[in-house]
């Protein structure tokens, strides 16, 4: 997972003395993420809110590539070190890809019933935190950064579910996006900040929370 640039020592060979940002706490890294993806994940769901691309499996794909083409551009802001925008989206991608492919795997596989959601999203999200881990060098908590990622994308894609049922017609479909967007992206923000303790320790005059 070199290739993606985001070990420690190749984050700090590539910046100049004094100019990587501070590192963003955990508080405004979960806020920041819950923020952008929401407004990603809103404009994902419109796809499905007003029916603009037809047939489910061409439907899943373009939701898909919404968040896997933007998702990565927002949350960079969360990410040190120069070139983090280009070099973030193509890990995000790289890893929400393989998200994507695992949900619709269980999902279609098991045709939409047995809780396939949730099996495809516990296992893709585990693959997830996996890739991100190997990218930023952490080897250790995966356990507890998975838990927490899941946590959050489930309370939200959940409560957006509620939210669907509630309020009838476009508006709850967009609602239910909303709800989605802000739990995987506060969950996003977390894993971020996890993955980057090994850098955070290597930086002067910065306590780890």
């Amino acid at each position: 997972m070199r290739f993606f640039g985001f070990f420690p020592g190749a984050i700090l060979a590539r910046s100049p003395a004094g100019e990587l940002k501070r590192p963003p706490s955990l508080l405004f890294s979960i806020v920041y993420g819950a923020l952008s993806v929401g407004a990603v994940s809103l404009l994902a769901y419109s796809i499905f809110a007003y029916r603009l691309v037809q047939g489910t499996a061409a439907m899943y794909s373009a939701i898909a590539a919404v968040y896997l083409l933007l998702t990565g551009l927002a949350l960079s802001r969360l990410v040190l070190g120069p070139g983090a925008v280009a070099r973030f989206a193509l890990l995000f991608a790289t890893a929400f890809l393989a998200y994507a492919l695992v949900w619709c795997a269980f999902w279609f596989g098991l045709r939409g019933k047995h809780h396939a959601d949730l099996w495809g999203a516990a296992v893709g999200l585990a693959l997830m935190t996996w890739l991100m881990q190997r990218a930023f060098a952490r080897t250790d908590d995966f356990l507890p950064a998975f838990a927490v990622l899941f946590a959050f994308h489930t309370h939200g894609y959940y409560a957006g579910d509620v939210l669907h049922v509630l309020v009838p017609g476009s508006s709850g479909r967009l609602l239910w996006g909303v709800a989605h967007g802000l739990g995987f992206g506060a969950g996003l923000g977390y894993l971020l900040h996890h993955v980057q303790a090994p850098l955070r320790l290597q930086l002067p005059s910065v306590r780890i929370p």
